[in-house]
């Protein structure tokens, strides 16, 4: 089967910038933490729809050697869902050692603007493109950093071979 065109994409200064240390498998986006820029940025790549997928990671201060799968960002009062199949990444990171939280809070900041904006352009144009946004913890939160950060790029170049 043909790995699908897919996308990571980080926060500078983030914990998720760490990921890129262990990938070279996907094409990757450092994000520059603004919350218009930083939308506009990832739009701007994946407006031509050459992308299967979007993976994008951000960091959760609350959380420890797990991460969280966002189902949901939020705008005011509006609410847009991902069309990614979060249950199955679950289950793919559960199985290769992560501990996966199915949440339905993107946050209030950076993260969800950047999952909403993008999550609603895809809609608006029709792409086929799916999008999931995952929150993995803060470094000091992480006991065995390299291997947490292997386990997560294993699992998703895995996810991916498997079409996603």
């Amino acid at each position: 089967m043909i790995d699908s065109k897919m996308l990571m994409t980080v926060f500078k200064g983030s914990s998720a910038e760490q990921l890129i240390k262990f990938e070279n498998e996907f094409d990757i986006l450092i994000l520059p933490n603004d919350k218009v820029k930083d939308s506009e940025k990832l739009i701007d790549v994946i407006a031509d729809g050459a992308y299967d997928c979007v993976l994008s990671f951000g960091q959760r201060p609350n959380i420890k050697n797990k991460v969280h799968i966002e189902t949901t960002a939020k705008k005011v009062e509006s609410a847009i869902k991902t069309n990614f199949d979060c249950k199955t990444l679950q289950s793919s990171f559960e199985s290769n050692g992560i501990s996966a939280k199915i949440s339905h809070n993107a946050g209030t900041s950076y993260c969800n603007s950047l999952y909403y904006n993008v999550l609603d352009f895809i809609q608006q144009y029709n792409l086929k493109t799916k999008m999931v946004f995952v929150h993995i913890p803060f470094l000091k939160n992480i006991n065995d950093i390299d291997s947490f950060f292997v386990k997560i790029i294993e699992t998703i170049s895995r996810m991916n071979k498997e079409s996603i």
